[in-house]
């Protein structure tokens, strides 16, 4: 299933499925991939499923022990550069949670391996680069995927909806990390247009000025979805997150 719509219904384990299955969720920058996936990987997690959430370990904008939104919301992860790294760890999990995708070159044939395990695989990736090209292998993963959807941001130029990720810098390197600093999103004609900045200051201090510190405790990595403890978000924004405590394993 391909769809656009705001509105999304995660799918879940059907009474007696022990099949696994692939979840993508594709988008540009600023489309709310990740916040997406905490909200799919809390779902299972309330369901009491055994969760793991892997995030790419050269990504350490806004925290080094979890992912993390653009607006700081976070969740703990385990970090990895290969997701084979962590096949024998995932073994041990029903759902895995994989966060920029687009980086993990083994993305399809570990994501197809988990399936074929019967774990569910829920990963959130850029599908295109800054040049509007498939960003790595990620597009194979589609025709493996039983579920896949597509995002989209608001354009911060024009205010239309943006489906493309726009770099504001010359560096012409497709692995650049970064966030409203660096790219913008955009729709079809603004991403035509000469780079300009965009007319709306975020609201949000840019990764280079702020970064949180891991909800891990006692120097531990944290891994796992485990028992729920809710945190306030810093700079008093009026959301809560549930940020957990990893059992030991």
């Amino acid at each position: 299933m391909m769809s656009s719509t705001p509105a999304l219904s995660s799918p879940l384990i059907s009474q007696g499925q022990k099949a696994g299955h692939i979840q993508v969720i594709f988008g540009p920058m600023f489309s709310g991939k990740t916040t997406e996936l905490m909200r799919r990987m809390k779902r299972y997690q309330i369901a009491n499923y055994k969760c793991i959430v892997i995030k790419y370990a050269k990504d350490t904008r806004y925290d080094e022990g979890g992912i993390a939104t653009h607006d700081r919301q976070t969740l703990p992860a385990v970090a990895a550069t290969e997701l084979k790294e962590l096949q024998r760890l995932s073994e041990e999990y029903e759902i895995i949670g994989i966060d920029e995708g687009q980086f993990f070159p083994d993305v399809v044939s570990f994501c197809d391996y988990m399936a074929e395990k019967g774990k569910v695989v829920i990963v959130a990736a850029l599908d295109g680069t800054f040049q509007r090209k498939g960003f790595g292998d990620i597009l194979n993963l589609v025709p493996l995927a039983e579920n896949v959807i597509k995002l989209s941001a608001v354009c911060m130029t024009c205010n239309s909806d943006g489906h493309f990720t726009k770099r504001m810098t010359t560096d012409q390197s497709v692995e650049v990390i970064g966030g409203a600093d660096i790219y913008q999103a955009v729709c079809r004609d603004c991403f035509r247009s000469p780079i300009k900045k965009s007319p709306r200051k975020s609201p949000y201090p840019s990764p280079a000025k702020l970064k949180l510190k891991s909800p891990s405790k006692n120097g531990e990595t944290p891994i796992v979805l485990g028992e729920r403890s809710v945190n306030t978000l810093e700079n008093s924004i009026n959301r809560q997150l549930f940020v957990t405590n990893p059992p030991k394993v």
